[in-house]
C-alpha cells in the first residue's frame, strides 16, 4: 500500500475535523457530587456518561454503548443520579442500567437494572426522599404508543399519572411532597399548546391531589426553586418568558420580551436556575443568539455571564456552582463552571471542564436580513470564505431541522470547512424558527413548504445583490425538515443550482401515515388537509424541478423512513435529472458515526463542484 503525500494527509485531517459534530454534549445534570453530562465518542459517535468529581471527568460509560433515550423519537433526560449510583438509559433497547458513581474504578461496572417490553423511557428525575426514579414511560409501537409519568424502584412499577397523550418536564420539590410537570394532547405539538400540572404527593409518592395551570399557548420547563416556589417557561404573552406560580395564578418575573427558552424537541432541558435566596440565572435570546443572566428574585438583570457564547445548550446549579453547556463563535461545544458564592459571583473567568477541540481560527458570523415583504423580513448567520477579495464566491444556504428548531452563530467545524474550500456559508433562521418569538414560530402554520422556500431564494437574492454570492453557484443543503425546503426550494425556484438533502422529507401525505404519534398531528398544522400535503410534497412535484439532488440518507431512520428517499431519487432520475444517493448502512435519522460524515461532507463537496460549471441556475 503507497504512502499518502502530504498534501492528501493534510486533506484528510481537514476532513475529519470537519466531520467532528460541535455540539457533542448535551443532557447536563449536577448535584452535591458532581456534573453529569453526554459527550459524544469521537471515534465510535456514542454518546457516553461522564461524572466530573474530585477535579477530573470520568467517563462512567463504554464507548461501545450509546446513551439515548427514544421517548418521542427525539429523547433527552436520559440519565439520573440517584444514591450510589447514576442510572441511564441505553439507546439500542431502552434498558436502564446503573453504575456506581465512585470515581477510583478506572471503568465502573454497569448493571442491567430495569426493562419493559416495548417501552421507552426519559425525561429521568431522582427522587431521594423515596430512593426512587421518576420517568416519562412510552409504551407500544411509535405510532400507537401510550405515555405515562411512572416511578421505578427495587420493587419494581408505579404509575404516578396517565391519561393524557403527553407528558414532559417533570420536576420535584425539594422536600418531595410536590410534583410539576407538562401534559399536551393531540394533535398539538408542545410548543403549540401544552398545560402545567401541580400535584401533591403523600409519604408513599402517590398523586393525592392536583392543580392545572392553562394559559392556553405552552407552557415548559417549570423549576422548583430551593424555597419551594415554583416556576415555569410560558409564551402565552408571545414568548418564552418566565413566571411564578402560585395558587394557580402566574406572576410574571423579568421584563425582557424575549425567549427564555428554545422550541422544546426533548425531554430534560433546563434554560433557568434558581439559588436559594431568590435569584437566579436566565437564558435569553437577542437576534437568535442565546445570552446569559444572572437576576434578581424578581427577575431583573444585575450581570451578563459567559459573554463569549452565543448557544446555551443546558444549565444546572449544585453544591455553589453554576454549570453550563455553551457554545460560541470561536469556541465548540464545551462544559464550565462557574462558583455561585460570594458578592464577585460572575466576574471570574469560568473553569472550562471538557472541550471539544476548536482548530485553526473559527469564521465570524455576520447577521444579514432579507426583506421579504414590507413588513416581514427572514435572517442568517453569514459566515464569508477565507479569500476576501477573489469576488463573489459560490454559496451554500443551509437550512436547520425541526422546522421551528434553529441555528446559532457559533463554531461549526464543517461551516469552517466550507469556508476554507472558497464558499459563503449562510445559515437561515426561516419563518417557524425558534427563538424569535412565538408569532415568528407559528407564522409557519398552513405555510411549509412556501414561507420557508420564500425565506432561502430572499436570502440568496440578498447576497447575490450585496455581490457576496455567485448567481450562477448558489446550492441549498437542509436535514430532515430542512430537506424538504430544499427539495421544494429546486421544485420552486431556478435560484439554486444544485441542493443537498440529508434524510430529509420527500412525501408529507406518506410520512403523516407512517410518522411516529408524536408528530402524527404535526402536518396538518404545517401544511394543512391531505390535498396540501400532496400538493407541497416534492414527490408530487416533480415536473417543475430544476437542479441536480444528492440524498444522504440512514437505513435504519424510523421518522423519514429509506422508502421516501428511493422513491424521490427514481422519479427525479426517470425525468433526466441528475440525482446521487448515498446511504449509510447502520445510520438512523441522522448521520453520526465520524467515518460516515467524512463519506458524507466529501460527497457533498464533490457534488456541489461537478455542477458549479452547469447554467441550470439562470436567475
Amino acid at each position: 500500500m503507497s504512502e499518502s503525500t502530504p498534501d492528501e494527509a493534510a486533506e484528510e485531517a481537514a476532513l475529519a475535523e470537519a466531520a467532528r459534530p460541535a455540539d457533542g454534549l448535551a443532557d447536563l445534570r449536577a448535584d452535591e457530587t458532581g456534573a453529569y453530562w453526554l459527550a459524544a465518542d469521537a471515534e465510535t459517535g456514542a454518546r457516553r456518561l461522564w461524572h466530573w468529581h474530585g477535579g477530573q471527568a470520568h467517563p462512567l460509560t463504554p464507548t461501545t454503548l450509546d446513551v439515548s433515550s427514544r421517548v418521542n423519537g427525539y429523547g433527552g433526560g436520559a440519565h439520573a443520579r440517584l444514591g450510589e449510583h447514576a442510572y441511564f438509559v441505553a439507546g439500542s433497547d431502552q434498558t436502564l442500567y446503573r453504575v456506581s458513581t465512585d470515581s477510583s474504578a478506572s471503568m465502573p461496572h454497569l448493571e442491567r437494572w430495569w426493562n419493559r417490553e416495548a417501552s421507552r423511557y426519559g425525561g429521568l428525575l431522582a427522587d431521594p426522599v423515596r430512593h426512587r426514579l421518576l420517568a416519562v414511560e412510552e409504551t407500544g409501537s411509535a405510532r400507537e404508543a401510550s405515555q405515562a409519568l411512572v416511578a421505578l424502584d427495587a420493587t419494581g412499577r408505579r404509575v404516578i399519572m396517565a391519561g393524557s397523550d403527553f407528558y414532559g418536564a417533570p420536576a420535584l420539590s425539594p422536600d418531595g411532597q410536590r410534583l410539576a410537570w407538562v401534559e399536551w394532547q393531540l394533535p398539538h405539538m408542545p410548543w403549540q399548546r401544552a398545560r402545567l400540572c401541580i400535584a401533591d404527593l403523600n409519604d408513599a409518592g402517590d398523586v393525592i391531589g392536583h392543580t392545572v395551570w392553562d394559559p392556553g399557548a405552552a407552557v415548559t420547563q417549570p423549576r422548583f426553586r430551593p424555597d419551594g416556589q415554583l416556576v415555569a417557561l410560558s409564551d402565552h404573552g408571545g414568548w418564552w418568558q418566565p413566571y411564578r406560580i402560585e395558587d394557580g395564578t402566574a406572576h410574571r418575573t423579568g421584563t425582557s420580551d424575549a425567549d427564555h427558552a428554545p422550541t422544546p424537541w426533548q425531554l430534560g432541558e433546563c434554560h433557568h436556575v434558581w439559588r436559594r435566596d431568590g435569584p437566579g440565572v436566565l437564558v435569553r435570546f437577542v437576534e437568535g443568539s442565546a445570552t446569559l443572566w444572572q437576576v434578581s428574585g424578581q427577575g431583573h438583570d444585575e450581570r451578563r455571564l459567559l459573554p463569549d457564547s452565543t448557544r446555551i445548550v443546558g444549565l444546572a446549579e449544585a453544591d455553589d456552582w453554576l454549570y453550563a453547556i455553551t457554545q460560541g463563535p470561536a469556541h465548540a461545544a464545551r462544559l464550565e463552571r462557574i462558583a455561585l458564592a460570594g458578592p464577585e459571583f460572575g466576574s471570574e473567568s469560568p473553569e472550562v471542564l471538557q472541550a471539544l477541540p476548536t482548530a485553526g481560527d473559527p469564521p465570524v458570523p455576520h447577521t444579514v436580513t432579507a426583506a421579504i415583504s414590507p413588513d416581514e423580513a427572514t435572517s442568517a448567520f453569514v459566515y464569508f470564505p477565507d479569500t476576501p477579495d477573489a469576488g463573489p464566491a459560490p454559496l451554500i444556504v443551509r437550512v436547520h431541522g425541526g422546522p421551528t428548531a434553529a441555528c446559532y452563530p457559533v463554531f461549526d467545524p464543517l461551516v469552517r470547512w466550507w469556508v476554507r474550500q472558497g464558499y459563503v456559508v449562510a445559515d437561515l433562521n426561516p419563518r417557524g424558527s425558534g427563538n424569535f418569538g412565538r408569532a415568528y414560530r407559528e407564522r409557519l402554520a398552513r405555510g411549509w413548504g412556501r414561507l420557508d422556500v420564500e425565506d432561502s431564494v430572499a436570502l440568496a437574492d440578498e447576497l447575490t445583490r450585496r455581490g457576496i454570492a455567485d448567481p450562477q453557484r448558489c446550492y441549498i443543503r437542509g436535514q430532515s425538515a430542512g430537506g424538504f425546503t430544499v427539495l421544494n426550494a429546486l421544485a420552486g425556484s431556478d435560484r439554486f443550482r444544485a441542493g443537498a438533502s440529508l434524510y430529509g422529507v420527500t412525501d408529507a401525505q406518506r410520512l403523516a401515515s407512517q410518522t411516529h404519534r408524536f408528530e402524527s398531528g404535526y402536518l396538518d398544522w404545517l401544511l394543512g388537509d391531505d390535498d396540501a400535503k400532496r400538493r407541497m410534497s416534492p414527490i408530487h412535484r416533480l415536473s417543475s424541478f430544476a437542479g441536480a439532488v444528492i440524498f444522504f440518507q440512514g437505513e435504519r431512520d424510523s421518522i423519514v423512513v429509506p422508502e421516501q428517499t428511493h422513491a424521490m431519487a427514481e422519479a427525479l432520475r426517470e425525468r433526466g435529472l441528475t440525482v446521487e444517493v448515498v446511504l449509510f448502512t447502520h445510520e438512523g435519522h441522522g448521520i453520526r458515526h465520524p467515518d460516515n460524515r467524512r463519506r458524507m461532507i466529501a460527497s457533498e463537496l464533490a457534488f456541489f463542484a461537478v455542477h458549479a460549471s452547469e447554467t441550470t441556475c439562470t436567475k
